[in-house]
C-alpha cells in the first residue's frame, strides 16, 4: 500500500509538471470562486443575523422576564431581579416599566411607547446610552426629562414614513399624555437613533416617572432585562434562572424575535443551503470532467504503465493526488479572495436604508468544514474515472477501446 502511495504521488507530480499551466490557472480560478461561494454567503448571513440580534438587544437584552398570564406587571419585581442577579452567568439585570402614551409638540401629536428605565443600570444592560445622536442620556437625577426616538423627529431617517413631531430638538418641551389620562411636560434631553422601529419610535423617561404617573410601588415592572456572560449560552442561563425560583415567563433574545424576522432568516438559510449544494455539485463536476478528459488522453499511457508493472491502485492514487492538488490550490486562492473581500466589506459595509450596516462575520469553523468538504469531493470525483480505466485490460487501454 505504501509503495502504491509513493508511485501514485510520483505519477501525480510528473503529470502536473507536464500539464498546461494556463489550463491549471483556469481550473484553480474556478475552484477558488466555488470555494468563496461556499463561505462568503454564510459570512454575510452571519453579519445579518448578528445585526438582528443586536437590534433585539434593545427591548429584550439577552434574556427577558415578563409578567405571567394576563398580569400587566411583574409583582415583587425586586425579588425576581435579585434571584436573576444571583445566577452566576448573569452579568447585569435591570427592570423597566412600559406605558402607552401620546406625545405632543406644538400642533403635532404622535402615539408612542414610553419606557421607564433606571439610567445608570442601562449602561451595563442595553445600548440605549450609546445611541444618543443629539444631547445626553438620562441620569439618575433626570426628572421631567425625556429621550425621543429619532423616527419621531423631523429630518431623521424614517421620520418621513411615520408621523413625527416636527422640528423638535434638544431643549424643546413636549407634552406627554399617558394611557390613564395623566399629562406631564418633559424637556427633551436627547434624541436616540438606533435605525430600527422598535427603538426609534419609542421614548425613554426615568423609571420613577412611570411609577408616579400610575401610582405604582417600587416592586412593579413590565419587564426585567438581563445580560449574560456568553449570549450563545442564553438558553442554558434561562434554565438556571427558572431553577433559581423565578416563576414568571422567561424568554431568550431569539425566542422573542419577531416571527417575520425568523421567517426571513429561515428563507436566507434555505437559499444558502441550495447555493452550497449547487457549488459542490459544480465543483465535483468540474473535477470529474477534467480528470476524465485527462484519463482519456492518457489511456494508452495508463495501459503501458500497467504493462510494465504499475498497479491499478497506484494509478487511482495518482489521480486522487492530482485532484487534491487542484482543490488545494483552488482553496488557497479562494482564501486569499475571501479575506480580501472580508477586509473590503469590513471597511465598506453593505448599507441598507442609508444607515443600517452589515459587516460579514468570519466563521473559522465553516471555513475548515468547507475545506474538508472540497477535499473529499475532489478525491471522489478524481478517483471515479481513473478507477474505471484502471479496471480495463492492458490491450483495451493501449488500443483505446
Amino acid at each position: 500500500m505504501l509503495n502504491d502511495v509513493k508511485v501514485g504521488l510520483l505519477g501525480a507530480k510528473s503529470s502536473i509538471k507536464r500539464g498546461n499551466k494556463k489550463t491549471l490557472a483556469f481550473i484553480v480560478f474556478v475552484l477558488a470562486l466555488i470555494f468563496v461561494n461556499l463561505i462568503f454567503l454564510p459570512s454575510m448571513m452571519g453579519g445579518l443575523s448578528g445585526m438582528f440580534t443586536d437590534f433585539m438587544q434593545y427591548p429584550y437584552g439577552d434574556i427577558v422576564i415578563e409578567p405571567s398570564g394576563d398580569n400587566t406587571y411583574i409583582n415583587n419585581a425586586d425579588n425576581v431581579l435579585q434571584k436573576a442577579r444571583a445566577v452566576p452567568d448573569v452579568t447585569f439585570a435591570t427592570k423597566r416599566l412600559d406605558a402607552g402614551a401620546s406625545i405632543k409638540y406644538k400642533q403635532k401629536v404622535v402615539g408612542s411607547s414610553i419606557i421607564g428605565v433606571s439610567p445608570s443600570e442601562e449602561y451595563d444592560v442595553s445600548r440605549y446610552p450609546y445611541i444618543i445622536s443629539e444631547g445626553e442620556f438620562l441620569s439618575d437625577l433626570s426628572q421631567d426629562e425625556i429621550i425621543i426616538g429619532a423616527m419621531l423627529v423631523e429630518g431623521y431617517f424614517g421620520s418621513e414614513i411615520y408621523d413625527n413631531l416636527g422640528a423638535v430638538r434638544v431643549g424643546s418641551f413636549v407634552d406627554v399624555t399617558y394611557s390613564n389620562g395623566v399629562q406631564r411636560t418633559y424637556k427633551v434631553k436627547g434624541i436616540m437613533e438606533g435605525t430600527w422601529e422598535l427603538v426609534d419610535l419609542n421614548a425613554l423617561v426615568h423609571y420613577k416617572e412611570i411609577e408616579e404617573v400610575y401610582g405604582l410601588d417600587e416592586s412593579k415592572a413590565t419587564s426585567i432585562v438581563i445580560r449574560v456572560k456568553n449570549p450563545d449560552e442564553s438558553a442554558k442561563v434561562k434554565e438556571k434562572i427558572i431553577a433559581a425560583g423565578v416563576k414568571e415567563p422567561v424568554f431568550t433574545n431569539s425566542e422573542k424575535s419577531d416571527a417575520v424576522m425568523r421567517q426571513a432568516m429561515e428563507t436566507l438559510n434555505l437559499v444558502n443551503v441550495i447555493s452550497k449544494y449547487v457549488s459542490l455539485i459544480v465543483g465535483a463536476a468540474l473535477i470529474l470532467i477534467i480528470v476524465y478528459i485527462n484519463v482519456l488522453h492518457r489511456k494508452k499511457e495508463i495501459g503501458i504503465l500497467k504493462a510494465v508493472g504499475i498497479t491499478p491502485r497506484s494509478i487511482v492514487v495518482s489521480y486522487a493526488f492530482i485532484s487534491m492538488f487542484y482543490v488545494l490550490m483552488g482553496v488557497l486562492a479562494g482564501l486569499i479572495l475571501y479575506f480580501l473581500a472580508m477586509f473590503y466589506f469590513t471597511i465598506n459595509p453593505v448599507v441598507f436604508y442609508e444607515t443600517i450596516e452589515i459587516i460579514p462575520e468570519i466563521q473559522v469553523g465553516l471555513i475548515i468544514k468547507s475545506i474538508f468538504t472540497m477535499l473529499i469531493m475532489s478525491v471522489i470525483a478524481g478517483v471515479l474515472p481513473a478507477w474505471r480505466v484502471s479496471k480495463e485490460s492492458i490491450l483495451e487501454a493501449i488500443w483505446g477501446r
